[in-house]
C-alpha cells in the first residue's frame, strides 16, 4: 500500500480545480516549506480515500532559484509518449466507475474506457497532461497469473496481442471548459499586466 503519490504542477490553480472538482479529492494537508537549495515550496495532499493521498507540488517559489520557469514542466508526461506513465486510483467497482466518467464528462473532460483482462478503466487527462485512471478489479490475480508474469517478464520477443481496444467518450462541454480555462488565463494576464 502507498502512501501518496506526488507530481509537480505549472499551474497550481487549475491542478486544485481539477483533483477537486473532476477527481472529487478532498484537500486534506499543505505544507508550506523552505528547501535546502533556497525558495520554498508548497506540497499539498489531496485524500483519495483509505488512508492513501495524492500530492501535487506548488514550485513558484523555487523558480528563479533551483529551476528556471520555462524549463520544467508540470506531471509525469515527460518525453514518452502520454499514456505511458499515469496514475491509476481505485473506484472499487462499475458504480464508482460510472461515476468517476460522468463526473469527467459534465465537466468537459474527454474519457477512454477500456476493459483490460483483469481490471476496467477510465482514464483522462489533468491539467498538466499527467493520464489519469480510475479503475477497479473485474477479477482476482491467482497463482497461474503470478506463474505467467514470471514466464513473460523472461520473454523478450515481440508481443504478439494487440493492444486493448478502448471506448471514446466526448463530452458535450469539453470546448466551453477549454473556453472558461482560456478566458480565465487571459484575466490572470490581463490582471498581471495592470500591476
Amino acid at each position: 500500500m502507498f502512501h501518496h503519490v506526488a507530481v509537480a504542477s505549472k499551474d497550481v490553480h487549475k491542478s486544485h480545480k481539477f483533483y477537486t472538482e473532476a477527481m472529487g479529492f478532498k484537500l486534506k494537508k499543505v505544507v508550506k516549506r523552505q528547501t535546502p537549495e533556497g525558495g520554498w515550496t508548497k506540497h499539498i495532499f489531496y485524500d483519495t480515500g483509505e488512508g492513501q493521498y495524492f500530492a501535487i507540488w506548488d514550485l513558484r517559489g523555487i523558480e528563479g532559484v533551483v529551476v528556471e520557469p520555462d524549463q520544467w514542466r508540470g506531471g509525469i508526461v515527460g518525453d514518452l509518449p502520454y499514456w505511458i506513465n499515469h496514475i491509476a486510483f481505485d473506484c472499487h467497482d462499475i458504480g464508482g466507475l460510472e461515476t468517476a466518467k460522468d463526473r469527467w464528462l459534465d465537466l468537459g473532460y474527454n474519457v477512454l474506457e477500456v476493459k483490460h483482462e483483469f481490471i476496467h478503466s477510465v482514464y483522462t487527462r489533468d491539467p498538466d497532461g499527467t493520464l489519469v485512471e480510475f479503475t477497479f478489479d473485474t477479477q482476482p490475480l491467482t497463482a497461474d497469473d503470478e506463474r505467467e508474469a514470471a514466464e513473460l517478464l523472461a520473454d523478450d520477443t515481440p508481443a504478439q496481442v494487440p493492444d486493448y481496444e478502448g471506448v471514446q467518450h466526448r463530452s458535450p462541454n469539453f470546448q466551453a471548459r477549454r473556453a472558461a480555462e482560456k478566458a480565465a488565463e487571459q484575466d490572470i494576464s490581463h490582471a498581471a499586466t495592470a500591476i
